[in-house]
C-alpha cells in the first residue's frame, strides 16, 4: 500500500487544477444556457430574480446548518423543521394582528409591511428560544461528551433526525397537514429594469443579505460574537481562559434557529406554509453549504446563491419538470471537481 501513494499523490490535480476543472464545466453550462431557444433578455431577468430570492433563502437555512456546524462540529438534520415552525409562527402571529383595526387606525399607509415585520420579529425570537429550549433538554447530554467523530457526535446526528420526526408530527397536530396561504399585504409589485418584481422578492433579497450582515456584525465586533467564534475554534482554549462554553454553544444554537425561523416567515407570503416544507429546504440549504465551503459562514451565502440560481436557470433552460434535482446535480459536481467547495479548507479533523 505504501507502494501506491507516490501515484495516488500524481493524481491529485491541486487547487489550480480543481479551479480550471470548475471554471471550464460552468463555461460549458453557460454555452448550454445560451442556445436554449428560451434564452432572452426577459428569460434571464426572470433568472436572476427568482433565483436570488430563492438562494438567499437557501443560504439563511445553510448559515444556520453551518454555524452550529462550527459550534457542535455536527450537521443538525432537524434544522428545516426549525425552518417550518418559524413559518407557522409568523403565520400564527400574522392571523392574530391581521383582525387589529387599531393597527390600521394608527398606520394606515404602512399597515401590511408594519404586521409583517412583527410576524418576521416573532419567528426570529420565538425560534431563537426554541432552539435554545431543544439544546439544553435534548442535546445538553451529547453535547458535553463532545461532537465531531465521537460517539457523542454521532448521537446527535441520530438525535437530529429524531427530532425532525417529532416536530414534524407536533407540528401536524397543531396546524394540520393542510397548505395555509400567508396573505401578507405588502405592496404592488415593484418595476426595476423593465421587469415586474412581486415585492415580496424584494423583502427576501433585503431581509436576507441583512441577516447575514448583521450576523456578520455580531460576530466580528461583539465581545460575545468573538467568545462564539473562541469556542468554535477550540472548546478546550475556551474552557480554559475562563469562557462558559455550554452557554455559548446554546447561544449559537439559538441563532441559527432563529434566522431559519425568519427564512420561513420571508417564504411563507411567496409560497403556502405547510408542514413537510422543512425536508427540501433542508436538503438544498445542505447543498448550498457544501457548495460554499462547508463550516464557512460567507461561503453558506454565497453557496445559496449559487444554488438558486444554477436551480432556477436550469428549470428554465433545461427541464423545468426536473427542479428539485438540480440543487444534488451541483453539489455532486462540487463534491467531485472542488470537494472542499468555494471557500472552505481541507482538514483531516476538526478541532
Amino acid at each position: 500500500m505504501e507502494g501506491l501513494k507516490p501515484m495516488f499523490n500524481k493524481l491529485r490535480i491541486g487547487k489550480k487544477g480543481e479551479n480550471i476543472i470548475f471554471g471550464t464545466f460552468v463555461l460549458l453550462y453557460i454555452g448550454w444556457c445560451v442556445n436554449s431557444p428560451d434564452m432572452n433578455v426577459e428569460s434571464l431577468k426572470s433568472v436572476l430574480t427568482i433565483g436570488l430570492s430563492v438562494g438567499i433563502i437557501y443560504g439563511l437555512v445553510a448559515l444556520g446548518i453551518s454555524l452550529i456546524y462550527t459550534g457542535l462540529d455536527v450537521v443538525n438534520f432537524s434544522h428545516g423543521e426549525f425552518f417550518m415552525i418559524g413559518a407557522f409562527a409568523g403565520l400564527t402571529m400574522f392571523n392574530l394582528l391581521g383582525n387589529q383595526d387599531w393597527i390600521f387606525n394608527l398606520f394606515p399607509d404602512a399597515y401590511g409591511w408594519i404586521i409583517y415585520v412583527v410576524c418576521l420579529f416573532t419567528a426570529f425570537v420565538s425560534m431563537g428560544l426554541f432552539g435554545v429550549f431543544i439544546e439544553r433538554v435534548f442535546l445538553r447530554p451529547l453535547t458535553k461528551k463532545g461532537g465531531g467523530y465521537t460517539v457523542a457526535g454521532m448521537g446527535i446526528i441520530i438525535c437530529g433526525f429524531g427530532l425532525s420526526v417529532v416536530l414534524i408530527n407536533v407540528a401536524y397536530l397543531i396546524w394540520n397537514p393542510v397548505a395555509k396561504p400567508f396573505p401578507a399585504e405588502l405592496g404592488l409589485p415593484m418595476e426595476i429594469g423593465g421587469l415586474f418584481l412581486p415585492i415580496t422578492y424584494i423583502w427576501m433579497i433585503v431581509v436576507g443579505l441583512s441577516v447575514a450582515a448583521g450576523l456578520w456584525f455580531f460576530l466580528n465586533k461583539t465581545k460575545m460574537g468573538l467568545g462564539i467564534r473562541a469556542v468554535a475554534y477550540s472548546k478546550d482554549v475556551s474552557n480554559l481562559v475562563g469562557i462558559n462554553v455550554p452557554l455559548y454553544i446554546s447561544i449559537i444554537f439559538g441563532i441559527a434557529c432563529a434566522i431559519a425561523g425568519i427564512g420561513g416567515t420571508l417564504v411563507g407570503p411567496t409560497y403556502q406554509v405547510v408542514v413537510f416544507m422543512g425536508y427540501i429546504i433542508l436538503m438544498k440549504a445542505f447543498a448550498a453549504a457544501v457548495v460554499g465551503g462547508f463550516g464557512n459562514l460567507p461561503g453558506a451565502i454565497v453557496g445559496g446563491f449559487t444554488v438558486g440560481i444554477f436551480e432556477t436557470a436550469s428549470s428554465f433552460y433545461i427541464s423545468g419538470s426536473h427542479k428539485d434535482l438540480y440543487a444534488f446535480l451541483l453539489m455532486i459536481v462540487v463534491l467531485m471537481i472542488k470537494p472542499t467547495g468555494f471557500f472552505g479548507v481541507q482538514v483531516k479533523m476538526k478541532a
